[in-house]
């Protein structure tokens, strides 16, 4: 089933894809309301003894040719720091400070944090913008500013009360000032952006899903479906491009603009949770988690959307963060690792981590680093796989 490839060190390399496995195999289950942790392709119990490799190592190809020129000779994967156990989103790379700004998704902090990439060592700090945004869960750098999804609303922290109102958000990362640029629709609070991409001519798609609730990063129970917008700067135009999706999470655009992927976390069930219990979900297994792409056509309005398909279905947990890398492979953060695929779906390497991965950046001078944001651990990746020019990706 398994062999090791290419002569590179923490590689395996899947045959066929397991398209076939001895008998008898098994593997762990998600089926009780509660995402199980065994739930994973490498702890599959199977009469093979070269699926030992799959187990030990840090990178699983799973389409030879492409994946070794993914990784190259010597990938790395090494955990750079150990922070609190609370999920890590927005992850956005600044060229300009070769820094990564990245957000702390937990009702009790306000701030985010910073980790310079100047320094031999990385190091991490406390990130305070002017005034500060409270519960960013998505972000994108694009022609010099970052774009912020953000699911907080007003909510009583430490008893400092901040007034906001879930939206998108524009942040100089030089001066450190922000400010809003979409916080409704129509007098209608937003349930709570989740991510959020920019095409060539600034338009912002982004998915707007219930978890700001669920999370108690609002005061307010969401009013509105769960659905996929397009926002016009220039204009304050917003419009609904995609209200089929039934949680919309990670989303991403294709280099040339011409392809918009979304990812579906509806796995995650928001009408039978405890509402005393947060996270306000539970976990159902064989609900939709698939990843879908449409193409875009271009109008007067803006480009909507066309031809919608699913070409894929995570293999483990659900694609959270989702990103596209320089040459339109699609990255996306699933349980515990990272998912490579082609523009087609084809899934090309796993990157097998110890921690729940929630988000991806790419980044460094040379956008050759992916690094990965979870609960408990910031980890990097250095491979040959680039971002996009102008560290859009």
């Amino acid at each position: 089933m398994a062999s090791r490839c290419a002569n590179i060190v923490n590689v395996a390399c899947i045959h066929k894809y397991a398209a076939v496995m001895p008998l008898p195999f098994f593997r762990a289950n998600s089926l009780d309301d509660t995402y199980n942790p065994l739930d994973r392709f490498s702890n599959i119990t199977v009469n093979d003894l070269s699926f030992s490799l799959v187990r030990e190592a840090s990178f699983v190809i799973f389409d030879e040719p492409r994946g070794v020129e993914i990784l190259g000779t010597s990938p790395a994967l090494e955990t750079i720091f150990d922070i609190e156990a609370t999920v890590h989103e927005a992850p956005v790379y600044v060229p300009e400070l070769n820094a990564i700004i990245a957000s702390a998704l937990d009702q009790n902090v306000i701030s985010q944090i910073i980790i310079n990439l100047n320094n031999t060592r990385p190091t991490i700090s406390a990130f305070t913008p002017n005034p500060p945004v409270y519960g960013v869960n998505g972000g994108r750098y694009f022609n010099g500013s970052v774009y912020w999804a953000v699911a907080g609303g007003n909510v009583i922290i430490n008893g400092t009360s901040i007034q906001q109102a879930p939206g998108l958000y524009i942040l100089d990362p030089l001066t450190k000032m922000t400010k809003p640029i979409l916080n409704n629709y129509f007098g209608q609070r937003f349930n709570g952006p989740d991510d959020l991409t920019a095409g060539f001519n600034g338009d912002i798609f982004f998915t707007d899903p219930w978890y700001a609730s669920a999370l108690n990063l609002t005061q307010h129970p969401p009013v509105l479906h769960q659905q996929t917008y397009r926002f016009r700067p220039s204009t304050g135009a917003v419009s609904v491009v995609e209200a089929g999706i039934g949680i919309p999470n990670g989303i991403g655009l294709s280099p040339d603009d011409k392809v918009l992927y979304i990812t579906d976390t509806s796995v995650t069930n928001f009408t039978d949770a405890d509402p005393n219990i947060i996270p306000r979900y539970t976990w159902g297994a064989t609900a939709s988690k698939a990843v879908y792409a449409f193409d875009t056509v271009d109008s007067p309005a803006g480009r909507y959307l066309i031809n919608k398909r699913p070409i894929w279905y995570p293999e483990e947990f659900a694609d959270d963060g989702f990103h596209v890398a320089g040459n339109g492979y699609l990255v996306g953060a699933s349980g515990f690792g990272v998912d490579v695929l082609s523009q087609w779906g084809e899934l090309l390497i796993r990157i097998q981590t110890d921690f729940v991965v929630n988000n991806i950046q790419f980044a460094g001078r040379d956008l050759n680093e992916l690094w990965l944001f979870g609960i408990g651990q910031i980890a990097r990746v250095q491979w040959e796989l680039r971002g996009m020019d102008g560290a859009r990706s």
